[in-house]
């Protein structure tokens, strides 16, 4: 890789590969640079717009020709989009003032009404060519959009993952009966966002970029950038979203053999994307570390102010306080919570059995978003554990139910999973080195369990009355507790517990509070959480 600085970034450590040329029908029209900033996954992680304010008023300064995109994820993870649904973090974004952004899969987190609200509230285009409403066959948003920087035309497509279905909630795309209502067009992915390329080519498109949350994670999401770029023709430029990848630049061959650059910023606004369109027609994208870099734009910083203000007085309410750390990420930034049981796992699984009274619990990792801090724990650190503001339920369940759910919890393994279990008043153990019998359908939902040997074995329920853990009766029915998003909506594709839980109206952030306040009087000792208690054991 090159590193190279830029005139008026001499703060900025920028990270750059080596130019494309022109596509072919591509004119290069433009007298200076065409300069697109983007970003993804920022996850609420507000202070970096201020940042990125900055970068677009300097550009500017540099060029006329300067756009702003987003490829997802923005209104969730994090207590300022939480406590808001969103409304917090298009403020934002709209005082620093977007062109273009496509959905990621957490927009849909607080229920398809309320995103339609927040994008019509959103003073940037929204961009998805595969989300269609299948009660009207329209599509929800603009497939693409075109600018006109000076005579050159770029279009932007965008395309959400067809798996939002399940690392959203499937029930937001379904009517009461379970039916589908939305499509995100996994069938004809391909066919799909090729259409809306050649549509924008035909406008008058000199260059396309692809907008889109899709990751690059070829082996759990088979429609992923790298077969998108496999499988189409006339994209330029992926500029992605989805699996948090730092990728400055990299190159891709497209179904004809031409090379499609793809580029990622990681997330939480780690940097700011930079792709340049020279005059001679050559394209070259860049990342610059928000570290390195660290302008803020004075009116973006305030905006974040006043949000941070508004929300201080109930996020900083000390509600207790902990020995020990809970991690949910190690030291690297690697989720430990989508693939092994951890402390904080273990303490929100506790929360939900204790507190609603069941037999045992279960808790997705993918659920579970940030570390709890040693020390003075405040309502902000719980909301940042569980950011989605998910309602609680309670399901009845046979043990075979209970079996084929946490096959299909472990079925990913050694891959990162969102709906990796975490469990108690029960313990479990699996096998990594049988492989996964789980079959699957197009969405990566479960649909059933071949015959042959399973990856799990050993699950054993507490006995209250002795403290003992027996081995599970597959005929006996147990009291599970959880979210709505586990036991009743098929969320991370639970469809064998789809329809079986009872909305407790109950927040998960409101057990997880009150389990702390009350069960554990306010404090989280090392001698109970100050390691995971080996409820999950794997070989």
């Amino acid at each position: 890789m090159k590193r190279f600085l830029l005139p008026l970034l001499t703060l900025a450590l920028i990270v750059a590969c080596s130019p494309k040329t022109a596509p072919a029908g591509g004119t290069g029209k433009a007298a200076q640079d065409i300069i697109i900033l983007y970003e993804n996954d920022v996850h609420c992680s507000v202070d970096g717009y201020a940042e990125m304010g900055a970068l677009k008023a300097e550009m500017k300064q540099r060029t006329p020709y300067v756009a702003l995109v987003s490829a997802g994820d923005f209104v969730q993870g994090g207590s300022l989009g939480a406590i808001s649904k969103g409304g917090y973090i298009i403020d934002i974004m709209n005082t620093v003032g977007y062109d273009f952004v496509t959905l990621g899969n957490h927009e849909f987190d607080y229920a398809i009404p309320r995103m339609k609200e927040l994008m019509n509230t959103l003073k940037a285009t929204v961009v998805c060519c595969n989300l269609i409403d299948l009660k009207t066959d329209q599509r929800l948003f603009k497939p693409y959009g075109i600018l006109d920087f000076g005579g050159t035309k770029v279009a932007f497509v965008g395309a959400a993952t067809p798996y939002s279905f399940n690392s959203s909630t499937p029930a937001y795309f379904q009517d009461e009966k379970g039916n589908y209502v939305y499509s995100l067009c996994a069938d004809t992915y391909y066919d799909t966002f090729q259409n809306f390329v050649n549509d924008a080519r035909l406008q008058g498109a000199d260059y396309v970029i692809a907008l889109t949350h899709l990751g690059e994670d070829v082996e759990y999401d088979p429609i992923n950038s790298q077969t998108l770029a496999a499988n189409t023709y006339g994209i330029d430029v992926i500029i992605d979203g989805h699996s948090h990848t730092i990728a400055p630049c990299r190159s891709l061959t497209n179904k004809i053999g031409q090379t499609v650059l793809y580029t990622q910023t990681g997330a939480h606004f780690e940097n700011l994307g930079v792709l340049t369109i020279a005059p001679d027609g050559k394209i070259k994208t860049e990342l610059i570390s928000t570290k390195g870099y660290g302008k803020k734009d004075p009116a973006v910083e305030a905006t974040i102010d006043r949000v941070k203000n508004e929300y201080a007085q109930m996020g900083a309410r000390k509600i207790a306080h902990s020995e020990v750390m809970l991690p949910a990420k190690n030291e690297q930034g690697d989720w430990l919570v989508r693939k092994y049981e951890t402390s904080l796992g273990d303490l929100c699984a506790d929360a939900f059995r204790v507190m609603l009274g069941t037999d045992i619990a279960m808790v997705g990792g993918g659920s579970i978003r940030k570390d709890l801090p040693a020390g003075d724990i405040c309502y902000d650190d719980i909301f940042n554990v569980f950011p989605f503001n998910n309602t609680t339920c309670i399901a009845t369940l046979t043990g075979q139910q209970i079996l084929d759910a946490l096959e299909f919890g472990v079925g990913a393994w050694p891959t990162d999973f969102g709906g990796f279990p975490h469990v108690s008043g029960m313990t479990y153990e699996f096998d990594g080195s049988i492989e996964s019998p789980v079959v699957y359908d197009v969405n990566k939902a479960f649909v059933r369990i071949d015959a042959g040997e399973r990856r799990i074995f050993n699950v054993r329920v507490l006995d209250p009355q002795t403290g003992s853990y027996d081995p599970i009766d597959p005929k006996r029915e147990y009291t599970v507790g959880g979210t709505t998003y586990l036991l009743r909506d098929a969320g991370d594709g639970y469809e064998m517990l789809k329809g079986l839980g009872r909305d407790t109206g109950t927040a998960d952030v409101e057990i997880l509070e009150k389990y702390i306040t009350d069960a554990l009087q306010g404090d989280i000792r090392t001698s109970q959480y100050g390691a995971s208690q080996e409820r999950v054991k794997h070989k």
